[in-house]
Order: C-alpha cells, then structure tokens, then sequence
C-alpha cells in the first residue's frame, strides 16, 4: 500500500479525512472528564493531533513552538476565555490570531456570550451539550469557517450569519 499525500494547501472547507487527521488542535481545559469528551468527539472526527494546555504559560508556550489549526477552550476553566481570545486576536502579535477557536462555557448570560462573539470567537456553544452538538460545531468550525476580518474595531471570523452565498439585500454600507 502506498501511502496518501496530504495536500497542505487545501482550504479548510476541501478538508478530508486525511487532512483531518493531522490536524493540530489545542483544547484549553483543567477537568480531565471535560477533556476526555472532548478527545473522544475529536478522534471521532478523525482529528488525532491533540494538544492541551491548563494554565495561560502553558498554551502560550504551545502556540509559539506549534503550528496550531483549531483551538477548542473552556470558558472559566483554567483562563477566562474572553480575556484569552482578546488576547490572541488583539494582543501579542506573535501568536497566530487567526486560528478558528471553539468557545464552551456553563455561563449562559447574554452578556458573556456576546463578549464571547465581539472577542472573536468562531462558535459559541453552551453546556450542557451532547457529543452529537459539539461534533457538529467542530465541523462546522473547521469545514465551514468564515471569513476572517482585521480591522480597528475587531478582529476575528466575520460575525454575520449567511447561509450559503446568499446575497444580504440592500446597500453594502461597510467602509473598505
């Protein structure tokens, strides 16, 4: 058996199982149950390269010395997640800002969650969830990211919803 090239230029929309399976994602998380759900819907997805980090040295550390591809992070637990992803999108400009990231949290308050958004998060995703609700998420994150946006007021994935390429009606009144 000769084996399968992975194609590293693929967009993340074109990934396969192959690519998938190389994958780095970095999972942000203290409780080990949390993260063995986490690993199990991961291999599941076929993504094996699983890195994880507890404290803020730790996942620093990782991002410098790895080329990360997803990053999934447990609001509250270890860091505050909307402290740590205005840090990697706004903050040091060595880290790699535009990493799609996965945002868990157990605070269902709306102002956490729209923190969360204006933060740059990709997806937002509430506990209590079931294995099939984070799958779909991840690939949703993964195979289906939207556009990144750099600009004074945010940086981060597109925060607008769109399904397909549908056009938004009206005016294009955003400044260039």
């Amino acid at each position: 058996m000769s084996a399968t090239k992975v194609d590293e230029t693929a967009t993340l929309t074109e990934l396969g199982p192959e690519q998938l399976r190389v994958l780095n994602t970095l999972i942000i998380v203290d409780n080990l149950p949390m993260l063995g759900i986490f690993r199990n819907v991961l291999n599941e997805l076929g993504i094996q390269n699983v890195r994880h980090g507890k404290t803020a040295q730790e996942v620093v550390s990782i991002l410098m010395s790895e080329p990360i591809d997803l990053i999934v992070i447990d609001d509250l637990a270890p860091l505050d997640g909307v402290k740590f992803l205005n840090t990697l999108r706004r903050g040091n400009t060595k880290l790699p800002n535009a990493v799609p990231v996965m945002f868990v949290t157990a605070v269902a308050e709306r102002d956490r969650i729209i923190a969360a958004r204006d933060a740059g998060a990709n997806e937002i995703m509430l506990k209590p969830f079931s294995a099939a609700q984070l799958k779909a998420r991840l690939e949703k994150t993964v195979k289906r990211p939207r556009e990144f946006v750099e600009a004074k007021a945010y940086v981060g994935p597109d925060r607008r919803r769109r399904d397909g390429d549908t056009p938004v009606p009206g005016e294009d009144r955003r400044r260039r």
